[in-house]
């Protein structure tokens, strides 16, 4: 695989997950982390016996490829067999990018930059937000999962850094 230069680091915080899909019908319950894919793969935390977790853990991925979407899994822990899926999703990261471009030096704290809407073929669970926060440019998401019944993942994007000089 040839070497990509980073354009930026993306930080997203896995928030929480809702209503996901019992995995472990013994029990009735789950054991979910996520894992994200983008070149390499990250994951958060298990959170044992729910299927509503609080993980808030935060993954950083460095973006390479703006036309590649960030792919999003749920799994199930097993201890003694390969583990479960729980569903997928993916986002695209050229909203909060082109977002991060803008001069937003003057703009005023919770400015709302970009609304994307839950239509067609994306995995929106409901509008996500690109907005001016605490300094920082972040986009909120709600994203259904597929493959499964039931279940969406919270996610709080962030552009951490961008490469100076680097245009599209």
């Amino acid at each position: 695989m040839a070497w990509e230069p980073v354009i930026g680091k993306l930080s997203v915080r896995v928030v929480r997950g809702h209503n996901l899909i019992v995995a472990d019908p013994l029990t009735h319950t789950s054991d979910p982390y996520v894992v994200l894919y983008y070149g390499s793969q990250v994951k958060t935390s298990v959170q044992k016996k729910n299927v509503n977790p609080l993980w808030n853990d935060v993954l950083v991925l460095p973006v390479t490829d703006l036309t590649k979407p960030v792919k999003l899994e749920v799994f199930d822990a097993d201890t003694f067999t390969a583990d479960d899926s729980m569903g997928v999703a993916e986002f695209s990261v050229t909203d909060i990018y082109d977002a991060a471009k803008l001069d937003l030096k003057h703009a005023s704290d919770g400015t709302r930059i970009k609304t994307i809407y839950p239509v067609g073929t994306n995995y929106l669970g409901g509008e996500s937000h690109v907005s001016w926060k605490n300094g920082k440019v972040v986009q909120d998401l709600i994203l259904k999962l597929k493959n499964v019944d039931s279940g969406s993942v919270v996610l709080q994007l962030e552009w951490v850094h961008v490469v100076p000089g680097v245009t599209l």
